[in-house]
């Protein structure tokens, strides 16, 4: 498959198989997101695999905000979560000058080490959702996450539960979201 059928080919999973997902396999995921490129090369992050039972069942824990809100209510079924946390960033002192902040890049960066993470899963025959929300002090008391260090977002991880074809993906028009030379 070319790269841009795996683009066209790769969707969230929210159903997963009850099977484990390798500590070899995971450490391939994290690998390709430690890979990643970043603003000048501050690689500002740290990986937290979670696949034990109990700290799973804290992931899931976490996974519900004050309120009782959650991004994923099917969180009890995946077999592995893999958190990227924020870390300083150490940057070009001309970027800290001009930004009057470390961090500019960190959030980007951090994306795209999820996206690479994203695929190489997808290689490695495995599914994935990336999760936006998560309780922020139950992360520092369950996983031991500094102060400070913000949970950017979860990796769900797993073999999906579902054999289907990929739905069509729906987006905006290229000419709507690119232009040359001008806005």
């Amino acid at each position: 498959m070319d790269f841009m059928q795996a683009l066209q080919a790769r969707e969230s999973c929210r159903a997963y198989q009850d099977k484990p997902v390798s500590r070899e396999q995971l450490l391939k995921i994290v690998e390709a997101g430690r890979l990643s490129p970043s603003g000048c090369n501050a690689q500002p992050w740290k990986f937290i695999i979670i696949d034990e039972p109990e700290a799973k069942a804290k992931m899931s824990d976490a996974l519900v905000v004050e309120g009782g809100a959650t991004g994923c209510p099917w969180r009890d079924s995946v077999p592995a979560f893999i958190a990227l946390v924020e870390q300083p960033a150490k940057v070009m002192p001309a970027v800290k000058e001009y930004y009057g902040d470390t961090q500019r890049f960190a959030q980007g960066d951090i994306g795209m080490a999820a996206m690479n993470m994203c695929y190489e899963a997808m290689d490695l025959g495995l599914s994935t959702c990336v999760l936006g929300m998560c309780d922020q002090a139950k992360m520092e008391q369950y996983f031991g996450v500094p102060e400070g260090h913000e949970v950017r977002m979860v990796l769900a991880v797993g073999y999906s539960a579902e054999d289907k074809e990929p739905r069509a993906k729906v987006r905006k028009p290229l000419e709507e979201v690119c232009s040359f030379n001008k806005w």
